[in-house]
């Protein structure tokens, strides 16, 4: 499997939610290793590699920030109840799960997928749960809309994943030290992984 690594100068993104840009979400406290994966589209890609790239890491449990639409709703609970996967709305739209192992994140994982790739908002932390919905004011596409807005807070021994637009790419925002150089990154990716290190100017 093929992936392209680069981090992302500072100028990428901003602490400001940003409709169709870097990030569609709030971001608190110090950002210092941000980086996308890209060359891959998510809905094709190997189905192992996340659950053993998690594994790697030791990113158990994971939490879910997920944006589900009405539509996704009963579908959502459903698949919850099946897997033994605790839940809590933050709002009626934002709901966050508790994904304690690698079984859990296999059986869920395919509906963040759709979600994800359709452009709904879905992210994930380590070990810890880091989200909150709060008003702010976005850019972007929204410049100057106050809206209801996941925050995301980030903490040194923590990392967060967010499924890029379409599914085509999964930024990472990270305070741990695995991901503080790009030879760092590709040790923890699982062996079948081939990587290649991308540069953003």
């Amino acid at each position: 499997m093929n992936i392209e690594v680069g981090y992302f100068p500072k100028r990428y993104y901003d602490s400001n939610p940003d409709a169709g840009g870097f990030f569609p979400f709030a971001i608190e406290g110090t950002t210092p290793y941000v980086f996308l994966m890209d060359g891959f589209y998510l809905p094709e890609c190997d189905e192992n590699f996340l659950p053993l790239w998690m594994r790697n890491m030791k990113a158990f449990p994971l939490y879910f920030c997920a944006e589900v639409s009405s539509y996704w709703k009963d579908e959502f609970e459903h698949n919850c109840k099946e897997f033994n996967i605790s839940y809590r709305y933050l709002t009626n739209r934002y709901v966050v799960t508790e994904i304690q192992n690698e079984k859990q994140f296999k059986e869920i994982f395919p509906f963040y997928i759709t979600l994800g790739s359709g452009n709904d908002l879905v992210l994930w932390s380590t070990n810890k749960d880091v989200f909150s919905v709060e008003q702010r004011e976005w850019k972007g596409n929204w410049e100057g809309k106050i809206a209801g807005t996941v925050v995301v807070k980030v903490e040194v021994d923590a990392s967060i994943f967010w499924i890029g637009y379409d599914g085509d790419n999964i930024a990472v925002i990270s305070g741990q030290s695995n991901f503080a150089t790009y030879k760092k990154i590709i040790k923890t990716f699982p062996d079948f992984v081939v990587p290649k290190l991308c540069k953003y100017e």
